[in-house]
């Protein structure tokens, strides 16, 4: 009995690493297309004169 619930919990651990893994990709995923939009927008509005 001991021993399923150190295999579930193994499982359960490797699981939530691997969830980790994604969203953290996915985090500096979204993180580089909010900074390109933000350079972006910085020499448009540096192009058309306002700053």
């Amino acid at each position: 009995m001991a021993i399923e619930r150190t295999i579930k919990n193994l499982l359960l651990l490797v699981l939530s690493v691997v969830i980790v893994a994604f969203l953290w990709k996915t985090m500096w995923f979204l993180g580089g297309l909010a900074m390109f939009a933000i350079v972006v927008y910085f020499v448009y509005q540096l192009l058309k004169g306002k700053l």
